[in-house]
This record gives structure tokens, C-alpha cells and sequence, in this order.
């Protein structure tokens, strides 16, 4: 429902913030995924929002989920959960968390960082994890 305001409009419905250490609905979806991939012997463990990195004086990055692999040689990997392909583009507001997750996946070279978004319902509604290019 829109109200006038001195001559502009206004949406009467409140902003939707997210809360810190609580999941959106995307990342739930991401976490069913993560919960097959434990079940079928992939990964050993997940969690989310378990570390926050700190990039420089000031800037840190908490990636959304931490899940360790079972193969030893794939080691640690992080993922970031946007809720679109535009979202994981850079091209939305979201810019500031794919800008830290880059200088994230640069700077320590020893784990895996990836950017993960759900194709729609109507190509097939399937995860895209993309690794993060350094």
C-alpha cells in the first residue's frame, strides 16, 4: 500500500533487514543440498556462518557457510548464497559481499571460495557454484 508524503510516495511495508545467524530462505534451500551432500559421504561436516575473516584493518568477511570435504585433497571450501544469478553478478546491492568474498578467496589462497545462486523453477531450479576467480 503506497501513502503520499509530502508530495512522494512512500511503501507503508517495512524494509526487510536481514538478522545476523539467521538463514533466508535461499540459504535453507542451500543447506538442504549441504545436508545430502553429508548424508551421501561427501563432505564430513558443515556450518554456517562459522568464521569471520578479517581482510584489512576494519573490513571483514563472513562467509555463509564453511563445509569441509571428506576427499582430503579438496580440503575446506566456503559459499557464498545469493538468491539470483544477477545477485551473484556484482550488478545488485549485493556488490560489497562478492567484492569481499574476491579479495577473501585472494588473500588466503589455502581454502576454496565459491559464489552459489539457484537457477529458476522454470530452468530446472538446480544450484550454480561457481568458483571464485582470484
Amino acid at each position: 500500500m503506497w501513502s503520499e508524503i509530502d508530495g512522494m510516495k512512500a511503501h507503508s511495508r517495512p524494509i526487510k533487514r536481514r538478522v545476523p545467524g539467521a538463514m533466508s530462505k535461499t540459504e535453507e534451500k542451500f543447506c538442504e543440498m549441504l545436508d545430502e551432500m553429508e548424508r551421501n559421504g561427501l563432505i564430513v561436516q558443515y556450518m554456517y556462518e562459522p568464521i569471520t575473516f578479517k581482510l584489512a584493518e576494519g573490513l571483514r568477511y563472513t562467509p555463509d557457510f564453511m563445509a569441509i570435504y571428506a576427499d582430503p585433497t579438496r580440503g575446506c571450501a566456503f559459499f557464498e548464497i545469493k538468491a539470483s544469478a544477477f545477485h551473484a553478478s556484482g550488478q545488485s546491492n549485493q556488490m560489497n559481499s562478492i567484492s569481499k568474498l574476491k579479495v577473501a578467496a585472494n588473500k588466503f589462497k589455502a581454502f576454496y571460495f565459491y559464489k552459489c545462486y539457484p537457477l529458476p523453477q522454470k530452468e530446472g531450479g538446480e544450484w550454480v557454484i561457481e568458483p571464485v576467480k582470484i
